[in-house]
């Protein structure tokens, strides 16, 4: 009689890596700490003044206002939400030394590799849906409050939904650019320490070079090739990319932007390159990495 190996399965190594992930009690402490956070923006957002007025007399413009804080909440959050979590999920193996076992047991690298980013992208996709449902509700119930009833959200124009689905769309591609960045971290440092580290650090690294494109003109007197170097940043492009979707461009960034107007393809462009070679990244270290079985 021969014996046949049996090896993990992609979609139960994916159900191992929720499970994983589920169990860890940073993962639900993040959760309660963005309710709570979300929970004080509300109240801010409540008691702020002219609140009633404007939304009587324009209610596009009120929910359009609303978009713009609870959004900015969420690209914040989720970011780095995932940023952390991806980091740790990837990189634990690592740290731990469980990697070994894991492809001992049969679990291809590319497998395990791809069964995390797929949870992570699970985990987005759910974050992303209970935020929304969460908005809607709270956003219901202060209409309802300032109103008396729900009709206000009849006068909502077409408009503001076409938007509200695009702003879905791009916290859907900063969160796939957050799982791959934590992916290509992961696979650089082998280290939990250095992925977190490292991914956290960059888009507040990505937004400070802004700052320092501008003393560089200032300094030189000249803005070439210093006001060029924005346009080519991840962070400054994903933060325009709303704007530039929309036809009327009323969504503002709520960071750095390129110093130099772009366009929507240049964004895109710029965007698609920086996921490409995150996942280059990650992809081969995962497949040809240091760690031997």
């Amino acid at each position: 009689m021969t014996a046949v190996a049996l090896r993990p399965r992609f979609f139960g190594a994916v159900g191992g890596e929720v499970r994983k992930v589920s169990r860890q009690l940073s993962f639900w402490l993040m959760l309660l700490g963005a309710l709570v956070l979300l929970g004080v923006i509300t109240l801010a957002v409540s008691g702020a003044e002219g609140l009633k007025s404007q939304l009587n007399s324009d209610p596009t413009g009120w929910a359009y206002n609303e978009l713009e804080v609870f959004g900015t909440l969420f690209q914040i959050g989720s970011g780095i939400f995932l940023l952390i979590i991806g980091s740790r999920l990837i990189a634990m193996e690592y740290s731990s030394g469980t990697i070994r076992i894991l492809y001992a047991r049969g679990t291809g690298r590319l497998q395990l590799l791809l069964a995390k980013m797929l949870t992570l992208a699970i985990i987005g996709v759910a974050l992303l849906a209970g935020f929304i449902v969460l908005a809607f509700a709270i956003l219901a119930a202060l209409i309802t409050s300032l109103h008396g009833n729900l009709d206000p959200v009849q006068n909502f124009s077409n408009a503001f939904w076409a938007d509200f689905g695009r702003w879905a769309l791009v916290q859907g591609i900063s969160m796939g650019m957050a799982i791959l960045m934590a992916a290509a971290a992961a696979g650089i440092g082998r280290s939990l320490a250095f992925a977190m580290a490292a991914s956290l650090a960059f888009f507040p690294a990505d937004n400070f070079t802004n700052i320092l494109e501008l003393l560089a003109v200032r300094a030189t007197g000249h803005q070439h090739p210093w006001m060029d170097i924005s346009t080519y940043q991840l962070g400054a492009n994903l933060n325009v990319l709303l704007n530039l979707l929309e036809p009327t461009h009323r969504a503002r960034p709520a960071f750095a932007s390129p110093l130099i107007p772009v366009d929507l393809t240049h964004c895109l462009v710029v965007v698609g390159v920086f996921a490409l070679g995150f996942a280059v990244i990650a992809v081969t270290r995962a497949v040809r990495p240091d760690v031997l079985e």
